[in-house]
């Protein structure tokens, strides 16, 4: 769920470690899915971390779309739209989402070869354009 760092890999820097990696909800009383819960173990990776998302899903999903907004060092880059069925099949979740309570785990990797700080945000939405969550990552590197 978090494959887009991918992007920045574009940029070359020093090669660092992470001092800082928070993942948070974004979202609000809008969203698909309510009472969500982030975390991600390691807390503090230095390359590799699982994340784990819980939440209770309101309504079926069968197509989406994954956005992410990127800012690193302050400046923002390009956002990027992703099919979400597509994205999550590195999750042990897949299409279709059912409604009630979803558990997912992912795998993912911060770039080494940047410094600074890096926040993704990553919304997902359903076909019908409904945002179904909004998870924001805050990482200092």
């Amino acid at each position: 769920m978090f494959k887009k760092v991918i992007l920045l890999s574009l940029l070359q820097f020093v090669s660092s470690i992470v001092t800082k990696f928070v993942v948070s909800s974004c979202g609000d009383s809008t969203d698909l899915m309510q009472n969500v819960v982030l975390s991600v173990e390691p807390k503090l990776p230095q390359i590799d971390y699982t994340l784990y998302l819980n939440g209770d899903l309101s309504k079926t999903i069968t197509k989406g779309t994954s956005k992410y907004d990127i800012t690193y060092n302050f400046i923002p880059v390009s956002p990027t739209i992703e099919d979400l069925c597509t994205e999550i099949e590195s999750s042990n979740i897949s299409c279709p989402l059912l409604n009630g309570f979803i558990s997912s785990e992912s795998k993912g990797t911060i770039p080494i070869d940047l410094s600074g700080s890096l926040t993704i945000k990553n919304q997902w939405f359903n076909n019908d354009q409904n945002k179904i969550l909004c998870m924001k990552f805050d990482i200092k590197l």
